[in-house]
């Protein structure tokens, strides 16, 4: 019974240990090292963009052609998605920014629990178009059509209905836009 306790204890005392160093590496700032660019969407900068019809929630067919003419920030997410969570603050700072301009935002999720996206919706009360198809971005004809790898990701439509940019952060794409408008 003594080695039994004994064992216990060293058995416990390394977990401690190792729980110690976990969290001392754990602590220690990463360096961000991953380069991002291969998720970049597979489109190419003034080819037209594919077409896009989807509903609201509320089944409302929101089309990217009834825009013609218009500057369109097309917003590829998923309530999912812990990145795209990360960015909303800053998707509507960007809105905020750009609206006023005429540009037009569209956001496009890859959720397939309408619930769970139309929760998430009341959450944020995002006051631009949302729209789904509510197909897994894997099994989604927008994302293949739109070459989406990673989300989120930002595409720009220019008024004359081409790509003229993508991003995958709102930052990313509030460069574009103060490039562009």
């Amino acid at each position: 019974m003594r080695l039994f306790k004994t064992l216990v204890l060293v058995a416990l005392c390394a977990c401690v240990v190792a729980c110690g160093n976990r969290q001392k590496k754990a602590a220690e700032p990463v360096e961000e090292t991953a380069d991002m660019s291969q998720y970049m969407p597979d489109l190419e900068s003034g080819k037209p963009a594919p077409s896009l019809e989807l509903n609201t929630p509320d089944g409302v067919l929101v089309s990217l052609a009834d825009y013609a003419g218009k500057w369109v920030v097309l917003d590829f997410w998923a309530s999912w998605c812990p990145d795209c969570r990360a960015e909303f603050e800053a998707v509507k700072n960007l809105y905020e920014t750009f609206s006023p301009k005429g540009v037009e935002f569209i956001g496009v999720s890859f959720d397939h629990d309408a619930e769970a996206w139309k929760n998430c919706l009341d959450e944020q009360g995002f006051t631009w178009p949302q729209v789904s198809n509510l197909i897994r971005k894997k099994d989604n004809p927008v994302s293949t059509a739109y070459g989406i790898n990673w989300i989120p990701t930002m595409v720009l439509i220019s008024p004359d209905g081409t790509v003229a940019g993508a991003a995958l952060t709102a930052e990313g794409m509030n460069s574009i836009l103060a490039d562009k408008i």
